[in-house]
């Protein structure tokens, strides 16, 4: 890893052709001298930390130049114009820097051979220049979040090898200029979040070769082209937020290669057309969006309407989406990108439709269940009528279904107990009876999800009907008995009559008395069934008691808790209710049990899976349990009861970190943590995590380490949490969200956004996010705490700046205590950890160290390391 500044000698190198420094720590400005190296033909400085000006005299003495990439650094000032002075250059790529300048005008025909010019995520000003169509072999222009302004050139149709068209989030402002349907051979055309106007120009169907086109967020009128049906390689249509008008057209079907619909939000009317529902594919065409950079941005909660947008985010970090006023008023969850794209080019069907937010009325179209790799399916806010297609239950690959918000009738189709990867529906205020489907998992999401439909009923609503209907039985007796005995009977038949009623009166009391027992113990049962599903239980269950009793027994790996019963933690948590709960994560609430013997234990209560996996359940526990060190928190035993699995777990008396940091929750003590405490802490998640990824077999990849899974015990030892339970919820349920297995916003390593497989070095991030909560005591992702990006990004702009000691938790600083020597030793070791935290936060994972190093790098900061042990525990 190369560090310092650029050498100002290597402009003495004549003969030097490539220098490629990219994905370093290099610092300071970009030496002139390198005008020097005369024969240049690739300059590569992208992603480092170089600032300044870029020296506009280097280019004017680089004839051979072909590549300048600057992408991903902090280089500021005006937009180098010497670039005219490059005959032979192809690619531009100043992407992710701070230039601020216009874009010189006549930078064409100097750089007649120029094909790439990406400048998104820069502060570039002014007017697109329309003297740009005279650079004629250019195929890519990319000029996304910047400030640009006025309208798009017609000028730019000249440009007969242009392919990429990109221009999201700027001022832009007109009409989409005519002239661009001559651009036969442009693929994207993508200028989401302007001010474009006017209607859409019908024009655009002659360039075939279209595969992208994104027009959201603008202020476009009148209606969608029908032929926009002609256009065979279009793969994502995004049209979303706009005042479009008139109905969808049906030509719409035609596009073989549709994968991407979005619609919503326009002032759309008439009824769906069922030919979008058509087996599309058929004629799939390979390299449909290769060599695009995917992101799918998902709107959470109702802050903003439709799913979410597709976005080209080539040559754009990250976080830079927190900093998009559009964007920020949403809350959002970047869900995934890259892996998109492999799905695209295998598939080639229709994944996404969303036409929520309009005018639509009708029925839903029944040829909708033929759309076999749909993942999301977006109707609500419609006029839509008639019953739910039963077809639909098909969707195997469905995972978000939301018709809320219309006027549907009839039943829930049994056939959507079907849809084993379905994560979200919304059926709530239409017209729906009937009894909500028990199969498959609709009973156990929320109530809120099939609200306002007054004749829908069955669990999580109110049960259907009465529901409590029982049989009595009661034993007949046989009163038929008679003829009275003579006085002549023997005296030695009435004793050994008397023998035989005095043997039946006991054994009839003791029948009796087992039945009495047998009988008040099924009314506890009960009882305490009755608890659970009480009003002030806080969570639902699912348990037939005549298949498992209550008191069947908790499997555990504890001696003094062998003869531990499901009805003693019912009994301990007073009926799970909700004065016990003490957490709610990713994967079940928590409740505390306090035991007759007067230990307390955790339980957590999973979330309801499929009753698939019962196997692997208990081997994963039997795997769980066995995993013992001192910086992780034990699994005492497991328990499966019905539908329902809880986990019982060593009660840690001071909360998580997270409660304890950010003064919320359970935290006994409300006291400012001591710089010794936090180092502590450190060191013990350290270990803990450290011990999974080396130590533990099989090695265990956490995949959600977080500070509110860093728990404290009673001497404030960190104790890793939640170890294992993603690996475990995937093997048991494969349907649920991606976003549950792969981490917490704000802990979730980048490259995961480009693929959902976790990594150990994903886990090493996600801790130096945990550690920088340590030295700063902010939340990963509060906008109030630090502005518009997220905990990380403001870390790293902090230290950019030569700030890094305002990033230091101001609370920490005002308990370091002694004298001033000794303060600035605590100040010096605080710099030492927030520089071990930011190798951790690397964005790329082969650059940060393993938990291994992590140990080792926090020990030799502890006094007297050089005795230390060299082992994780």
């Amino acid at each position: 890893m190369l560090t310092g500044e650029i050498p100002r000698s290597f402009g003495k190198l004549s003969s030097l052709q490539r220098l490629d420094l990219s994905h370093n720590h290099i610092t300071g400005w970009i030496p002139s001298e390198l005008g020097n190296a005369s024969l240049l033909q690739t300059l590569d400085l992208s992603n480092n930390n170089i600032s300044g000006p870029f020296p506009d005299s280097i280019l004017q003495n680089l004839a051979s130049l072909e590549r300048l990439l600057l992408s991903y650094n902090l280089i500021s000032g005006s937009f180098p114009a010497s670039i005219s002075y490059c005959k032979s250059l192809k690619i531009v790529d100043l992407s992710s820097n701070r230039f601020s300048s216009t874009i010189p005008p006549d930078i064409c025909p100097g750089a007649a051979s120029l094909e790439e010019l990406r400048l998104p995520d820069n502060l570039i000003v002014g007017e697109i220049p329309a003297q740009l169509s005279q650079c004629s072999k250019l195929k890519t222009l990319d000029f996304s979040i910047n400030f640009l302004n006025g309208s798009i050139p017609a000028e730019l149709g000249k440009l007969e090898n242009l392919e990429q068209l990109i221009a999201w989030y700027n001022s832009l402002e007109g009409k989409i200029p005519l002239e661009l349907g001559k651009c036969r051979n442009l693929k994207d055309l993508i200028l989401n979040n302007n001010n474009l106007s006017g209607i859409i120009p019908v024009e655009l169907f002659r360039c075939t070769n279209l595969e992208w086109i994104s027009l959201t967020s603008n202020q476009f009128t009148g209606e969608i082209p029908r032929e926009f049906g002609l256009l065979s390689r279009l793969a994502v249509l995004q049209l979303a937020n706009n005042s479009l008008s008139g109905e969808i057209p049906t030509e719409l079907g035609n596009c073989s290669s549709l994968v991407w619909l979005d619609l919503n939000s326009n002032e759309l009317t008439g009824e769906i057309p069922p030919r979008l529902g058509r087996q599309l594919g058929a004629k799939a065409l390979s390299g449909i969006l290769s060599g695009n950079t995917l992101v799918f941005v998902r709107n959470v909660g109702n802050s903003c309407k439709g799913v979410g947008g597709l976005l080209e985010f080539a040559g754009i970090k990250a976080e830079r989406l927190l900093q998009v006023p559009t964007f920020k008023t949403c809350d959002f969850t970047i869900m995934y990108s890259g892996a998109v794209l492999s799905r695209f080019t295998q598939y080639q069907t229709l994944e996404y439709l969303d036409l929520s937010y309009n005018e639509l009325r009708g029925k839903i179209p029944d040829e909708f269940g033929g759309m076999m790799a749909l993942q999301v399916l977006e109707l609500s806010h419609n006029q839509l009528s008639g019953e739910i297609p039963a077809s639909l239950g098909q969707l195997k690959n469905l995972g978000v279904f939301d018709a809320s918000h219309n006027r549907l009738q009839g039943q829930i189709p049994d056939s959507f107990s079907n849809l084993s990867f379905l994560v979200q529906i919304d059926l709530s205020s239409n017209e729906l009876t009937g009894e909500i489907p028990q199969r498959g998992q609709l009973s156990t999401l929320p109530a809120t999800q099939y609200a306002n439909n007054p004749g829908l009923c069955g669990v999580p609503l109110t049960p259907c009907g009465s529901g409590n209907s029982h049989t009595a039985s009661n034993p007949t007796s046989d009163g038929g008995r008679g003829g009275r005995k003579t006085a002549a009977a023997s005296w030695a038949n009435s004793i050994v009559l008397g023998i035989l009623i005095s043997i039946a009166s006991l054994c009839i009391l003791i029948v009796w008395a087992i039945a009495v027992r047998v009988r008040h113990k099924e009314a506890e049962e009960v009882k305490m069934l009755n608890s659970l599903q009480a009003s002030y239980a806080a969570t639902t269950w699912k348990i037939d008691k005549e298949k498992e009793p209550l008191s069947i027994n908790v499997a555990t790996f504890q001696r003094h808790l062998r003869k531990l019963k499901f009805s003693q933690l019912i009994e301990a948590t007073n009926g799970f209710s909700a004065a016990s709960l003490i957490g709610c994560g990713g994967f079940g609430e928590v409740f505390k049990a306090t035991l007759k013997d007067g230990s307390s234990v955790a339980i957590k209560k999973l979330i309801r899976l499929s009753c698939q996996g019962d196997r692997e359940f208990m081997a994963e526990m039997e795997t769980l349990g066995k995993i013992k060190h001192r910086n992780l928190v034990p699994l005492l035993g497991y328990c499966k009861i019905g539908e329902e699995r809880l986990l019982v777990y060593e009660f840690m008396e001071f909360g998580s970190l997270d409660e304890m940091l950010h003064g919320r929750g359970r935290a006994r003590d409300r006291r400012i943590l001591t710089w010794d405490e936090r180092k502590k802490i450190a060191r013990g998640a350290a270990k803990g995590l450290c011990f999974l990824h080396h130590n533990c077999i099989p090695h265990i990849i956490h995949r959600d380490m977080k500070s509110s899974n860093v728990l404290l015990d009673h001497e404030m030892e960190a104790r890793v949490s939640d170890f294992g339970m993603a690996r475990l919820i995937s093997a048991l349920d494969t349907h649920l969200s991606v976003s549950t297995l792969a981490g917490t916003p704000g802990y979730v390593p980048p490259e995961y956004y480009q693929s959902f497989r976790c990594t150990a070095k994903g886990d090493v991030y996600s801790f130096g996010v945990v550690l920088l909560e340590l030295l700063t005591g902010k939340r990963p992702t509060d906008k109030d705490d630090f502005g518009d990006t997220n905990l990380v990004g403001w870390v790293k702009m902090k230290v950019r700046e030569g700030k890094q000691m305002e990033v230091i938790d101001p609370e920490l600083l005002s308990v370091t205590k002694g004298t001033d020597e000794a303060e600035a030793e605590e100040v010096k070791e605080m710099t030492r950890y927030l520089e071990i935290s930011l190798q951790c936060v690397d964005d790329f994972p082969s650059k940060r160290p393993s938990m291994l190093q992590v140990v080792a790098m926090l020990r030799e900061l502890m006094p007297g390391s050089a005795s230390g042990s060299s082992n994780s525990g």
